[in-house]
Parts: structure tokens; C-alpha cells; sequence
């Protein structure tokens, strides 16, 4: 049984008793105050996280945000039909890589009457005589027959088009043949009134001639090589491909965009800053930008923001509502890691109400 006494002389020296000295085992007081004191920091952790967090935003202001390659479309400068995607979407491209190729089906058939013009020319005449010129009569006939074939067939496409029957690919084929079968009939009559010019002269100046036709057709072989080449378009920066809106065989127009480059040389990062922050949206201010790995680095505002734009769904909470914000343009003071430079790549940023809190985020 325990006793309890308030006797005044045993608070003074409690281990004395009657003039006799009692030892008593050492207390254990400190242990179970240290243990009172882990139990009072625990129920008073979420208060203390609480209060850290408020701390926090009271010193620096978080903000969704994505990394943004600067767009880049790639416009067809001339009408073709697309041979070969040289590239898929999410390719790296560096300056001079082939990413389209298209072909000219007409450039195609003119080189092919040209070279065959040329051979002609090179070639020794036939004699003269009624064979050849029935023979040239027989073609000059054929080929207008033909072109009055494909001009009907032309003006039934034109109905069909208008309603609704037919497509642009459609009536660009249809006027192509016709085209060419105008161009042929128009050889033909060429050829036939070359060949008489030819008999009533007697063949005089001809070699002449000819060597003047062969220099005028090496000139025009050598400007369909150079519009040729125009139809490889080639990447002028180093990007990423972002989007792709044509396909193999597909019939396209000038101005008609193939797709979206996206360059590493502009990236910034785009961050959506509520309205009660404007002042952080200011030329020059510094920010913290967190990226998925973990990786910090410093960024700046491009310029004075002048935007705003709902948060985008993919950047908001699932509780929250989505706010007009502040569209901010960071551009980033240190390079992103190659393997980070995506796209609509989500990041985190955080604008700090001093500058010196920029260097103590860093070293965390």
C-alpha cells in the first residue's frame, strides 16, 4: 500500500527518515515526460502542417501550368498529291530533314513529252513522202478526237461536282486529262505543220532549228527539276513534330497546312495565375518551375500578360471550379532536359514574393 505524506521536512529532503537515509531507485520522470510531449506534437501535427502550408502561400504563389514548344505550320507552297510522310507524329526534326514529299502528276507527264520531243529531235527524220504526212494527219485527228472525248467527260464531272456526286480529286483528275489531251492534239498539230513546213523547204534550216527546239527544252527539263525539288519540304528548325492532317495520296492545294512543328527554340512555359496575383505577371519576375522528374529550374516572364482564359479541365482539380486566370508566358533562364520538351507536358510553377526565395526553393 502506498502512503502519502505532507510532512514539510520530507519535501526538503525526501530521502531521509526519522535521522535514517532511504535510497529509492532512480525516478523515470523525464521518459514519461518525453512521452507526454511525443503525444501532444501528434495531436497537434495537422494544426502545425496547417499553419506551415499558410506560411507557405503567404511567401510564394503556385500556379498550374504545361510546358509550350512555339508552333510552327508547315504549308504546301504548290499543288501536288502527297507521296511519302517521311516523318509520324512525335519525331524529332533537325534543320534540312526531309518530312513531306509531294509529286505533280502534271510535271510528271510534261517531262515525259518533252524528253520524248527531245528524242525525236535527236533522232534522223524519216524520208519525205504522203506516208509520213497521212501518218501525222492520222495522229493530228486522234488527238482532237480525244480532246472532245475528255471534254465531255469534263463538263459531266462539272455537273457531278456541283451536285454533290463527285470530289475536288475527282474534277482535278478530269481537267489533268483534259489538259493533256489539248496539249497532245496540240503536238500533233505542231508536228504536222513542222513536216510540211518541212517539205516546202526542202528541209532548209532545219538542223538549225532543231538545235534551237533542243536548247529550249533542256531549259524547260531544268525548271521542272527546280519545281520539282520545291515539292520536298524540309524542316527549317530543330522541333518536334506535333500534328500531322494529311495522308499518302492525298490531293492538296497551296496554303493547304500538312502539319505542326513544334520548336525547341521558342519553348516556354504557360502557367495559369489567378487574377489576385496580377502582380506577378510582370516582365522580368522570377518564377520556379518543377518539372515531373523532380528537376528545378529558373524561369522569367516573357512579357506584361494581357490574357486570360478559363483553366483548362486537364489543370483543374476534380472539386474545383474553373476560373478565369491570368495566362502567363515564362521563358525559362536554364535549358529544359531534352527528354522533357513535350508538348502540353503539365509542370508545376511557383512565383515567389522575393527574389532571394528563388535561390532557397532551388536548394531544397
Amino acid at each position: 500500500m502506498m502512503k502519502i505524506n505532507f510532512d514539510r521536512k520530507k519535501q526538503k529532503d525526501p530521502e531521509r527518515d526519522h535521522q535514517m537515509k532511504v535510497k529509492y531507485a532512480p525516478a523515470k520522470r523525464k521518459i514519461a515526460q518525453f512521452r507526454w510531449y511525443l503525444i501532444l506534437l501528434f495531436v497537434a501535427s495537422p494544426l502545425l502542417y496547417f499553419l506551415g502550408k499558410m506560411a507557405i502561400l503567404l511567401l510564394v504563389v503556385d500556379a498550374p501550368s504545361f510546358v509550350s514548344l512555339e508552333k510552327n505550320n508547315l504549308n504546301a507552297s504548290i499543288t501536288g498529291v502527297v507521296e511519302r510522310l517521311a516523318v509520324k507524329s512525335g519525331d524529332i526534326v533537325a534543320v534540312g530533314d526531309p518530312i513531306i514529299i509531294l509529286k505533280d502528276p502534271r510535271l510528271d507527264e510534261r517531262e515525259k513529252i518533252l524528253r520524248a520531243e527531245l528524242k525525236t529531235l535527236n533522232s534522223p527524220l524519216p524520208p519525205t513522202g504522203s506516208g509520213v504526212e497521212t501518218l501525222l494527219r492520222d495522229r493530228a485527228v486522234l488527238a482532237k478526237n480525244m480532246v472532245n472525248y475528255q471534254e465531255d467527260k469534263l463538263e459531266k464531272m462539272r455537273y457531278l461536282f456541283r451536285q454533290g456526286a463527285a470530289t475536288r480529286a475527282e474534277l482535278n483528275l478530269a481537267e489533268g486529262e483534259y489538259n493533256k489531251a489539248r496539249y497532245t492534239y496540240n503536238v500533233a498539230q505542231s508536228q504536222l505543220s513542222e513536216r510540211l513546213e518541212n517539205i516546202q523547204k526542202a528541209n532548209l534550216g532545219l538542223v538549225a532549228h532543231a538545235g534551237l527546239r533542243t536548247e529550249q527544252i533542256e531549259i524547260e527539263l531544268s525548271v521542272i527539276e527546280e519545281q520539282r525539288e520545291k515539292l520536298t519540304h524540309r524542316s527549317t528548325v530543330h522541333a518536334r513534330v506535333l500534328d500531322i492532317f494529311v495522308k499518302e495520296g492525298m490531293t492538296i492545294s497551296p496554303g493547304t497546312t500538312m502539319l505542326i512543328l513544334g520548336e525547341y527554340e521558342g519553348t516556354v512555359i504557360t502557367s495559369y495565375l489567378q487574377p489576385k496575383y496580377a502582380k506577378y505577371a510582370r516582365a522580368g519576375h522570377k518564377a520556379t518551375i518543377r518539372l515531373p522528374d523532380g528537376t528545378k529550374i529558373v524561369a522569367k516572364v516573357k512579357r506584361d500578360s494581357g490574357l486570360t482564359r478559363r483553366l483548362p479541365a486537364d489543370l483543374a482539380s476534380p472539386i474545383g471550379s474553373r476560373d478565369l486566370m491570368i495566362i502567363v508566358k515564362l521563358e525559362p533562364v536554364e535549358s529544359i532536359p531534352p527528354m522533357l520538351m513535350i508538348d502540353g507536358l503539365p509542370v508545376s510553377a511557383r512565383f515567389h514574393t522575393f527574389d532571394f526565395l528563388s535561390a532557397l526553393e532551388l536548394g531544397k
